[in-house]
């Protein structure tokens, strides 16, 4: 068996985003029905998970703050530059990147932007919550240490003379929100957050970042590009934020050891039958037998339980499908509540499949989160219509924080 081993129908595969159809015969029915669904929501519920944080939280309180919990393991992290030194993150520092984080998902803000603010956090104040001794307002709320740089408050060390109220920029929320400003940003532009900034997407990560803060050290940001990464990496799995939303966490679907045995997109295949547009990442631990055991990378509800599809619908609308596990193995059934990390079944053999594996995939159809909805659609590179809204379960997965196929550990086709 080749390591490209999943076979897929396209008859078979291109079924539903949830329903309880057994057979996939219902095809036409779901397929109208996903895109009645596909009108707007302008729902912004509370985010139920931090993966699922850069997803959709409502945060407009002004006093919204957030704390990582759950993924550490330790109440600290050390991280390193870029450079090889290392700083060692407490437990407020890593909190105060949840909430940058969760801001972030809740504007839809890519996981490139969000890398960009806890670059530009760290540089700025190691990630703490900066207080003014020339701005004697500023000692009056929370904060975590006391600098004396102009006017400059708050972990991106923007100024009361520029960027808002004492009031406004003491709060954690308001000064991520004005990081990134945008269309729903605080500033209206001036001064400008990263999403106002033309072009952004293109500059490196330090070049954005000095955009947006100007510093008199336009080099700075660079060497906490590898810092970031591995903050968001840790905090990405759980983050509580007040008002009583939580945030919940992100699972990885397998056990750590796995591989990547055929990914998404225009793929070769030499099984009869099997469609060479693959809308999904195939994962097994190469070479075992069936019997793996699969866990739910997020919460949401069984909206399916067909012979091939097993679907749950997250609370921000958008499904994630686990195909192949034999239904008699299965752990949950339609209309059951699953949490990220339950185990749900076990790796299977269903057909057309060429071997023992899970096959992993993402419908954004219906999402009110607009992290999710801003991912790239299949068709958009050249899918067959029916896979419209099918998006790369890496890309997704990044936003919450996980790279589901890392080199070091993980091989792929």
């Amino acid at each position: 068996m080749s390591l490209s081993s999943t076979l897929e129908r396209p008859d078979l595969l291109s079924a539903p985003g949830g329903g309880d159809d057994e057979n996939g015969s219902r095809r036409t029915i779901i397929i109208w029905v996903v895109a009645l669904i596909l009108v707007p929501v302008v729902i912004v519920a509370g985010y139920t998970m931090f993966l699922m944080i850069l997803l959709g939280s409502s945060l407009g309180g002004s006093s919204t703050s957030c704390t990582a919990s759950g993924t550490l393991g330790s109440t600290e992290l050390t991280v390193s530059t870029t450079g090889g030194s290392t700083r060692t993150l407490t437990a407020t520092e890593l909190g105060h990147a949840a909430t940058i984080l969760a801001v972030a998902r809740s504007l839809g803000v890519s996981a490139q932007g969000q890398q960009i603010a806890i670059m530009t956090a760290l540089q700025e104040s190691g990630l703490q919550m900066y207080a003014n001794s020339t701005v004697p307002a500023s000692l009056d709320y929370p904060h975590d240490a006391v600098g004396s740089d102009h006017d400059s408050v708050n972990f991106f060390q923007q100024r009361v003379s520029g960027w808002g109220s004492v009031k406004d920029l003491m709060d954690p929320t308001y000064a991520a929100k004005a990081f990134f400003g945008g269309p729903e940003g605080p500033n209206r532009g001036s001064p400008r957050g990263l999403l106002d900034i033309p072009g952004w997407e293109s500059m490196t990560l330090g070049e954005a970042a000095q955009a947006v803060q100007v510093s008199a050290y336009p080099d700075a940001y660079d060497k906490w590009e590898n810092a970031a990464q591995q903050i968001i990496s840790s905090v990405g799995g759980s983050i509580s934020c007040s008002g009583g939303e939580v945030v919940g966490q992100a699972a990885f679907p397998l056990s750590p050891g796995f591989n990547m045995t055929s990914g998404y997109g225009l793929r070769d295949i030499d099984v009869e039958g099997a469609p060479t547009w693959h809308v999904a990442i195939d994962l097994q631990h190469w070479p075992n037998n069936c019997g793996d055991p699969v866990y739910a990378i997020l919460p949401g509800t069984v909206t399916l339980s067909s012979d091939l599809w097993l679907s749950i619908r997250h609370p921000d609308g958008f499904i994630v499908s686990y195909l192949h596990m034999y239904k008699s193995q299965r752990l949950v059934n339609v209309g059951d509540q699953v949490q990220a990390g339950q185990q749900i079944g076990v790796t299977g053999n269903v057909p057309p499949s060429g071997g023992c594996h899970l096959d992993l995939r993402i419908n954004k159809n219906g999402t009110t989160n607009k992290a999710v909805a801003a991912l790239q659609d299949a068709t958009d590179l050249g899918a067959p219509a029916m896979y419209a809204g099918y998006v790369n379960p890496e890309e997704f997965l990044r936003l919450y924080g996980i790279e589901i196929c890392p080199p070091a550990s993980c091989r792929r086709p």
